[in-house]
């Protein structure tokens, strides 16, 4: 057996509460590896559903072994029903065959005693650039090309699932792009100022195609983003997006308002920002300041912000394609599965709407994510006219 081999077959049998006195030891021991230590944390992270500040403040497996019963008690807990959390290993893959009590192996037996309903035919939909003259190109994320204006001026180079703006456009006026992303897919571009920006399904940008000096870098977001912002002191970059404007120097943050949610979420990775009314003169005493590690949130209708501390990854995962789901109510978990997958759910169970539900989903289908509802919960639902339907 492996080294690799034996360190996942340890940490599962310890996330199982199967370990023996003696394994404890040799896993203590494996665990001072750095690689091995970091495997641990995640899965017991995402099994337990633990922060990675509570992981980090045990001193020792023995320690931590101590609150597995209470945390087996708060996750199976029948006095509150509302939190019923569940797990999808996301080294799913890597478990199957090493042992075969995970709940990628429960999975994988639930799908072959329960096939799957007949597949969903899911619309290809283009993403559009929308250029200053109107035209509109489609992208073709298969290929390397590059999109010129009517006068024949390069305005960018597309490299695959990625625009790159050289900056060498006409300087002396500001003229927009429009970055359109269709349910089921995502995108990234590069701005003129270096700034990278991940655009998220159902979303679009509004951009200069490239940014005049003297001027603030203003852009515009419907949908959800994360931005990697260039730092530039003379030219601060200032998000609007809806009512709310998120000005920056330079910095890391994801920023999210569809239209249909009546909030927009502002979850600062690194850097500073700042948060402001749209339709107010920016004033850095009155403007909230939000620091790393930090949500701010702001309803649309009441125009009111409060603050919070959050784990970034849980709001940045999208970027790496994962869906990260924690205490949330079931109705915005079927909002976000229709905008990942581009599918129609209609949820004809109103109780379940207001359960809260924590998962973790990375490369599985639609199919799959909701046989995993079906399997852990007893959830039942048809395909009907490639629409989902949920009882």
């Amino acid at each position: 057996m492996t080294m690799e081999i034996e360190v996942n077959r340890l940490i599962i049998k310890f996330i199982e509460n199967k370990l023996l006195d003696h394994e404890y030891e040799i896993l203590e021991g494996l665990l001072r590896d750095p690689k091995n230590r970091l495997l641990f944390d995640e899965l017991v992270e995402i099994h337990f559903l633990i922060s990675p500040k509570t992981i980090h403040d045990l001193d020792s497996l023995k320690s931590y072994k101590k609150l597995l019963k209470k945390v087996e008690d708060q996750r199976f807990n029948r006095r509150q029903p509302k939190k019923r959390p569940f797990v999808v290993f996301k080294y799913a893959a890597l478990f199957i065959g090493i042992i075969g009590l995970t709940y990628a192996v429960i999975l994988q037996n639930g799908l072959q005693s329960n096939p799957i309903s007949p597949p969903i035919e899911i619309e290809d939909e283009a993403i559009t650039l929308q250029l200053e003259n109107g035209k509109i190109e489609k992208i073709n994320t298969e290929r390397n090309t590059q999109i010129v204006e009517a006068n024949g001026e390069v305005v960018v180079q597309q490299q695959k699932d990625k625009l790159v703006y050289t900056g060498k456009a006409n300087s002396e006026e500001l003229l927009y792009n429009t970055l359109n992303i269709p349910y089921g897919k995502k995108f990234q571009l590069e701005l003129s100022d270096g700034t990278v920006v991940h655009l998220n399904s159902g979303s679009s940008l509004k951009y200069p195609v490239t940014f005049l000096e003297g001027q603030d870098r203003n852009v515009y977001v419907k949908g959800e983003a994360f931005f990697k912002v260039a730092e530039d002191a003379k030219h601060p970059f200032i998000v609007n997006v809806n009512t709310l404007c998120v000005r920056v120097l330079g910095t890391e943050f994801n920023v999210s308002s569809y239209e249909e949610d009546s909030f927009i979420n502002t979850v600062l990775v690194s850097g500073e920002v700042r948060l402001y009314d749209r339709y107010s003169s920016y004033n850095a005493d009155t403007s909230l300041k939000l620091t790393p590690n930090h949500m701010a949130v702001w309803n649309k209708d009441q125009h009111n912000m409060s603050v919070k501390e959050v784990n970034t990854g849980i709001y940045t995962g999208w970027v790496e394609g994962k869906l990260i789901f924690r205490e949330m109510q079931f109705k915005e978990i079927t909002k976000k599965l229709e905008r990942h997958y581009n599918v129609s759910i209609i949820n004809k169970n109103d109780a379940l709407n207001e359960h809260t539900f924590n998962a973790s989903f990375d490369v599985e289908s639609i199919q799959e994510v909701l046989e995993v509802f079906k399997i852990n919960f007893g959830i039942e639902y048809e395909i009907v006219n490639n629409e989902i339907i949920i009882y």
